[in-house]
Parts: structure tokens; sequence; C-alpha cells
């Protein structure tokens, strides 16, 4: 029974705590009802050891009840302070008092909110019908902002394609095929159409597309031709007074049959028309710079009275349906075409000004060209007429000085002999009245020793030889002299060069004797004597040789008068070759006929004052002299490029080589 009584008490603290679960810990009350029954099995074991003394099973249940009853009394600890809080009935009492006054008061306000909530409604609705009234004015509102806020995009698009259109323009004298092709292509991304083109006039009001921008390649019809037989005159003065066509659908407009076959014929559903006018026609622009000289307040006038022009039309295709066009999109193509209208007269103008200026230009270098080869003819006329006369001049002299030149000359062999005769009969005399009776012979051995006939037997040939030298001399300037003018040469001869060099040095060896530091002149000649015979104009030639080498003489002086210690040097080299290269120093060729042949080069070289870069190349020009007024016309190297290369299809150019000596280098064809 006791057991029994054991088992039953756990069974209804389970029970108790079960239904209790919310409010009390169910965990201690089944450790509780554990021990209760480990302690109702421990009795039953004890009655079985009194007929069964198996009693290690009896120690491990009092184990087990030991530990259950130790760890439901530690959970037991931790739970007293709650226990001990828990509220008395009186207590209890006087709570649910207060808590049943909370409820009557809740529902005072419960029925204080129900009758507000009857007026609510009404407000409500009120409300509701006022935010109703305000959303549509809102809406009215965002539609209204919506509209100005498109209007405003659309402006500003409209803005921006004016301005990339006048960017464009600007550049339209520059290119204008393909600044027009990238406006049209800016205006069908604005109006967002499948086509559009410029379509210009020609005089009979005939006329092309001359670009266009299409959506579909199939579209395209640029380098079409076609004819629209409705478009004439009268519908040209349509355009031409600043008017625009809109055509929203060409099946419903008031359109002529014909022109709505053409357009039918294009695949066009809507089309837009607006003039391109141009205010001073291209005619009127030539004519007012081709008048130059005509005031410019009669040019304006006559501005005034001219018309404007229509130079073609700006048109919008949709071809896949009817399209409105708005008023917007017509008033910035309007704009559009204005500013291209404006732009292309522009270009026109700028077009006629290059055009203008180019003629001024070309007519003022032919001026210029026709001028300057005036006065290089003209110097070289002058020129030419004053060498002719001193060639003259000199010719004549060089023959009235050779006649007694050759007498005297030829007569000097016969006086040293008969000088020589003469020596001897007086030595002869001499030493007969010396020998024979000096007595009587005293008068003659006086004077023969009053006039030192020794020194005359030593000193009278010498004499006799000095005058036969200088006649020499002057024989060899005669004939220097002849040959440098050659008169009689005027066609073109097979000579020797050096001999022309030697005439010119010949002529010069008065300069080359000479220089402002008391330093003559070193010559340093270098010929190749295996050079055949020169075709050439031999006068022209020298004087070309005598200018060069004359002008390498006053480089030479001039330096000598800044540098005291310096040593003036003037080199003369020749040679000839079949292929001679320029670029490296010497000569090439002038031109395919003259490949291939022998070619005489002369290099003339000093070491005088350097030419400045500036003006390396410029000293060929006629009338350019770096030397003082009065010293130099500016015609000697000018006038000796013209004989080489001009007369003689040669070449003469100036470099400077390795140690600092001016080259002029002479190229001159062998044969012609």
């Amino acid at each position: 029974m006791i057991a029994i009584a054991y088992f039953s008490i756990p069974i209804m603290l389970v029970y108790f705590a079960y239904k209790l679960r919310n409010m009390l810990p169910i965990h201690i009350f089944l450790m509780f009802g554990s021990f209760i029954i480990l302690c109702g099995i421990g009795h039953l074991l004890e009655i079985w050891t009194l007929w069964h003394p198996d009693y290690w099973i009896s120690g491990i249940e009092q184990a087990a009840t030991a530990l259950v009853s130790c760890y439901t009394a530690g959970s037991l600890v931790t739970l007293l302070p709650q226990f001990l809080s828990l509220k008395s009935p009186e207590e209890l009492a006087k709570i649910n008092a207060q808590l049943q006054e909370e409820v009557e008061r809740r529902r005072a306000i419960g029925e204080e909110l129900r009758a507000l909530n009857q007026n609510l409604e009404q407000v409500v609705k009120e409300r509701t019908q006022e935010l109703w009234e305000k959303n549509a004015a809102l809406k009215l509102e965002i539609q209204e902002r919506q509209a100005i806020q498109a209007e405003i995009v659309q402006r500003s698009a409209a803005d921006g394609l004016l301005a990339k259109t006048l960017q464009q323009v600007g550049k339209l004298s520059i290119n204008r095929w393909v600044v027009l092709n990238e406006v049209t292509q800016e205006i069908r991304s604005f109006l967002t159409v499948d086509r559009v083109m410029l379509y210009r006039f020609e005089e009979d009001w005939s006329g092309s597309i001359i670009t266009e921008s299409v959506n579909d390649p199939d579209l395209s019809l640029l380098d079409r031709v076609f004819h629209d037989p409705c478009f004439q005159e009268q519908k040209a003065e349509f355009y031409h007074a600043g008017n625009f066509k809109a055509i929203e659908n060409i099946e419903t407009d008031e359109i002529k049959p014909c022109h709505q076959d053409f357009l039918r014929q294009l695949s066009v559903k809507s089309i837009l028309i607006l003039p391109i006018i141009l205010w001073q026609p291209q005619k009127n622009l030539e004519r007012s710079l081709s008048n130059v000289e005509q005031k410019f307040s009669d040019l304006i006038e006559a501005d005034k009275e001219e018309q404007p022009a229509l130079w073609g039309l700006l048109i919008a295709h949709e071809c896949q349906a009817p399209r409105s066009w708005s008023q917007f999109e017509i008033e910035a193509l309007q704009r559009l075409s204005l500013q291209l209208g404006i732009a292309i007269q522009q270009s026109d103008l700028v077009q006629c000004l290059i055009r203008y200026e180019e003629e001024s230009r070309s007519k003022a270098e032919s001026l210029a060209q026709a001028l300057n080869h005036l006065k290089e003819t003209q110097a070289q006329l002058v020129h030419s007429e004053k060498m002719a006369s001193l060639g003259q001049m000199v010719a004549g002299i060089a023959h009235e000085i050779n006649n007694p030149l050759s007498f005297i000359y030829g007569n000097l062999d016969h006086a040293s002999e008969y000088t020589q005769d003469l020596i001897e009969v007086v030595s002869l005399h001499e030493r007969l009245a010396l020998n024979v009776s000096p007595d009587k012979n005293r008068e003659l051995l006086e004077r023969l020793d009053a006039i030192d006939t020794e020194f005359i037997y030593e000193d009278f040939p010498t004499l006799l030889t000095s005058m036969q030298v200088g006649a020499k001399r002057i024989r060899d300037i005669v004939l220097s002299l002849r040959n440098f003018s050659r008169l009689d040469e005027a066609d073109r001869k097979v000579v020797s060069l050096h001999e022309g060099i030697e005439s010119t040095l010949n002529l010069l060896k008065g300069q080359l004797l000479q220089s402002a530091n008391q330093m003559t002149i070193r010559l340093d000649e270098q010929y190749d004597l295996t050079m055949p015979p020169l075709e050439c104009y031999p006068s022209s030639l020298n004087q070309a040789l005598f200018n060069i080498i004359s002008n390498a003489i006053d480089a030479l002086k001039a330096r000598s008068q800044m540098e005291l210690e310096f040593q003036p040097v003037l080199s003369i080299k020749t040679f000839y070759d079949r292929e001679i290269d320029l670029d490296a120093g010497n000569l090439i060729p002038i031109n395919e006929a003259a490949a291939g042949q022998d070619w005489a080069v002369v290099e003339i070289s000093d070491n005088g004052l350097e030419i400045p870069p500036a003006n390396q190349d410029h000293i060929f020009d006629p009338f350019f002299t770096t030397k003082p007024i009065g010293k130099g016309t500016g015609l000697g190297l000018s006038q000796a490029y013209q004989i080489i290369v001009k007369q003689h299809q040669g070449k003469l150019t100036l470099s400077v080589n390795e140690e600092g000596f001016k080259v002029f280098s002479i190229a001159l064809p062998l044969r012609r």
C-alpha cells in the first residue's frame, strides 16, 4: 500500500504541473515526482530482499534516489525567490478589484471611441473627397509640368541641334559636303523621322539631292534622278517667299493628285518642306569681288536692290505612318534653315574670297616674277652691253698693243745679239789700247774707265733679259685679254677649260699678290690634265669663272683686314666624271638627258669670310649682296649662275667642306 501511495502522488503532481505549465516550472515537478517514484521502488526492493538477499540492486536504486533528490533540492533553491514573491489571497483580491476598475474604464473609453468612429467616418468621407479633388488638381498640374518639361527638353534639343549645326556650319567653307551630311543626320535624329535631305535648285528649277540621312538604306534617294511634274516656277515662288509646307497625311490632306502620286513613289506618308534662302546670291558675290575698284557705298546700294535667292529645300519624310508636325518642330527647323542659308552664303563668300585671293596672289606673284625678270634682264642687258663695250675696247687695246709689242719683242733677240757683238768689239779695243800704245789711247782708256765698262758688260745683258721678260709678260696679258673677251666666239666652241682658268688668274694676278695684312694669297691649283676639251661658250664661261674667283678674292681680303695672322688660301681643282653626287658635296647629272655623259667639274674654294646660313639660299639671286653700298652690285654670282645653269645646262652650288672652306662647285657637260 505504501508503494502504491508513492506511485499515485507523482501522477497527481505531473497532472497538476501540466495543467499549469504556463505558470509553473514543470521540470521541477517531474524531478520531484521521479524522487517519490524512486522512494516507492526502494520500499518494494526492501520487501524483495526479505526473500532474495540481492543487496546490490537496492544499493544502485538508493544511489539513484540520492542523486535525483540532490538535483531536485538544488533546483528548488534557485526557485525559492520566485515562490516567495507569490501574492497572498488578500493581495490577489485587491489586484482583481483594480483590474475590474480598469475594465470598466476601458469599456467607457470604448463607448467614446465608437461615438468618435461614427463622426470619423463622415470626416474621412469629407477628407477623401477633398484629397480626391486635390489629387485631380495635382494630376493636372503634373501633366502641365510634364508638358512644360517636355517642351523644355524639346527646346533644349532644338537649341542643342542649333548649336551643333552652328558649330558644324562654321566649317562649311572647309568641307561643305561632309558638314551638310552631318547636319542632315542631326536633324533626322532630332525629328526621329525616316528621311531628311537637302535639295538644291538649278537655274531652270531642276535640281538634285546633294545629301541625305536615312534610317534604312532602302529608303535612300541619293543619286536617283526623278522629276516632280507638279513643281513649277509658281511653286518655287511660294518657297521663295519664305513659306513652308507641312503635310500630315498625303492621303487625306488636300494636295494635287500628281504630287500625291509622286510622293507615293517615294514611299512618303508625311512630309515637311522648308526653304533655304540666300540673301546675296553667288553671282552677286562674285560681281562684288570682281569690281574691287568700285566704291563700297555703290556695292551696298547695289546689294540692296538684289532679291534673295532660293538656294534649295530642307525636306523631312516620314515613310512608316502619317505624322503630325508640331509647331515647335516647324519653328526649330525654320531657324535651322535660316542658319543654313546664312552659313552657305558665308561659305560661298569665303570660297569667292579664297579664289579671288588665290587669283590676286597668282597675279601678284606673276607681276613680281615679271618685274624681277625685267630687272634682271635689264641689268644683264646693261651688264652685257658694258661687257661687250669693254670687250671691244679690250680687243682694240690688245690689238693696238700687240702690233708695237710684236715689233719690240721680235727685235729684242736681235738687239741682244748686236749688244753681245758690240760688247766683244769694245772689249777688244780696250785690250788693244792697253797692250799696244797706252799713251796714244789714253783718252779712250779714260773714257772706258769713266763709264765703268765692267759693270756694263755684266748689267746690260741682264737689262735686255728683263726687257724680254717684261715684253713676254705684256704679250701674255694681251693674249689673256683676247682669250677673255673672245668676241669672235659667240657660238659654242671646243676649248680647254684650263686655258680659260689660267687666263682668268692671269688677269687677277695683281689682286692675288695683294692682301690687307701683307700676306700673299696662296694659290693651290689641282688640275686634271687628262680632262678633254670642253664644248662651251668661251667668253661667257670666262666671265662666270672671273666673277666667282673675284668674289673669293674679295672674301679673302675682307678676312685679312680682320685677322693680321690670317693666311689666305685660294684652291682651284678640276676633274671629270660620269656619275657625280651633289648631296655629298659634289654634283649630279641635271636631268635624264644629261645622265650617262662625262662632266667637267671645277671646285673653287677659299677660307675667306663665311657666308651666314640665312644668306646661302640667296647668294645667286639678282641684286643680292652683303658688300657695302658702292662695293658691289649683286650681279656677279647671279650672272655666273645664269651662265652656268641656264646657258650651259650645268650646275652651280655652294657648300662648306670639312676644313671650313667655302666651295663653289661647277659642273659642266663636256658635250652638249
